[in-house]
């Protein structure tokens, strides 16, 4: 257990701190999840740091390491474990499937669903369901159910008529035939999903024969264990500086692109502006998803940037298209200042001998983008089972294992 030393603030006055500052920020917006997260003891769950830096973490808080040095287990951020739980929308007396065990989740759930619900929390590590177990108990919640079982497979004992919500808290690649068949007809699925080299946590509703999509959050969790998990290809186009992420199995000649980037560049400005922080670069990497394909993810060192390789690519990357022989890449460059905040244009870089015909296709997507659906708010998600009747959604169908996801 974490203890309070000398000149430290006590666990339950950085836990008001922490709920005050996600209420001003917006994370929490009802009375059930602050009255949830006020009653936690967050702290119990990494009890490996201290009590100030689980209720102020801005990131994960890692909690095992594979072999190769890869977190395998994390305790969320409270940002983002208020994000999810207000997406889910889970209410007392509901039966509640949490995919990945740490426990300081669970015991929110638990919260929420009362003395009437369930919560039956699964990990395929016996050592993290051992862990969760432990500081579930000692945190008050022995009740909640923890079982070691592989999420992407069905629970033996579900509810006959399904979980109300299921809720995956690691990493996904696809969403389990099993998650489809155990969610209640009513029910909610809360996923962190990676398509075409982006991740976003999708919060879906049944609606008619499919799956809608009616919250997105940009969140990172670790990835998925066990027979559903799947690696994206990367293909190196500078050695370690410069990466093109390609999902979904998409047709990509690796030796065509480094050849390609090796060339020369192709700029290609598209007059559409973006706030700093106004959110839409989020949204149109969403939308891009699709509106183009192939569709990837290009990542940048910042020494590549140094040394001019690249355009200004954010940390966490830009979005990619290619052909056979060429691929452009979004950048960004500084636009007029206003008096209310900076301004940046998006724009295109090309290589390779088609730079002009794949830096024309993605900027004129994004200017499709800024006139069709920028104002629109969140792009929408469907997941089709597979083999279902798709005619009309979308221009770009995302083929996965057991599912046919479309982006509008």
């Amino acid at each position: 257990m974490t203890e309070v030393g000398v000149g430290e603030e006590a666990p339950a006055v950085l836990r008001e701190r922490m709920v005050a500052d996600l209420r001003a920020r917006g994370e929490i917006v009802s009375e059930v999840v602050e009255a949830a997260f006020r009653k936690v003891p967050r702290h119990l769950f990494a009890p490996e740091v201290t009590a100030a830096e689980v209720y102020g973490a801005p990131e994960g808080i890692f909690t095992k390491y594979n072999s190769l040095g890869r977190a395998t287990s994390s305790v969320s951020a409270p940002w983002l474990h208020a994000r999810m739980l207000e997406a889910a929308q889970v209410a007392p007396g509901m039966a509640v499937l949490e995919v990945g065990s740490g426990g300081a989740q669970a015991a929110l759930l638990a919260e929420l669903v009362g003395e009437q619900g369930t919560v039956t929390s699964i990990d395929i590590d016996p050592d993290i369901t051992a862990r969760a177990r432990t500081l579930l108990g000692e945190a008050g919640y022995g009740h909640v159910r923890v079982q070691e079982a592989d999420g992407a497979q069905l629970i033996q004992d579900a509810p006959p008529q399904g979980y109300d919500r299921i809720i995956v808290t690691a990493g996904a690649t696809d969403l389990a035939t099993a998650w489809w068949d155990q969610l209640a007809p009513a029910g909610r699925l809360v996923v962190p999903l990676r398509f075409r080299g982006i991740s976003r946590t999708i919060a879906f509703a049944p609606e008619k024969d499919h799956l809608r999509s009616d919250t997105l959050i940009v969140s990172g969790f670790v990835a998925m264990q066990g027979g559903s998990a799947h690696a994206p290809r990367v293909l190196r186009l500078a050695g370690q500086d410069v990466r093109l992420t390609v999902d979904e199995d998409q047709p990509a000649d690796a030796d065509a692109m480094v050849e390609a980037f090796a060339g020369p560049q192709y700029e290609q400005w598209t007059g559409v502006k973006l706030g700093g922080s106004e959110g839409a670069l989020p949204r149109l990497e969403v939308w891009l998803a699709g509106a183009v394909a192939p569709y990837g993810r290009l990542r940048a060192t910042p020494a590549a940037a140094e040394r001019g390789r690249v355009g200004w690519v954010l940390d966490r990357g830009m979005p990619a298209v290619w052909s056979q022989d060429s691929l452009a890449y979004l950048t960004l460059r500084r636009a007029a200042q206003t008096e209310e905040q900076e301004r940046y244009e998006l724009g295109v870089i090309a290589h390779g001998p088609g730079r002009e015909a794949v830096a024309e296709l993605l900027a004129a997507a994004v200017r499709r983008f800024d006139q069709e659906a920028r104002s629109a708010g969140d792009p929408v998600v469907r997941a089709y089972r597979r083999g279902q009747e798709m005619a009309g959604l979308g221009r770009v169908v995302i083929e996965k294992p057991s599912v046919r996801l479309v982006i509008t």
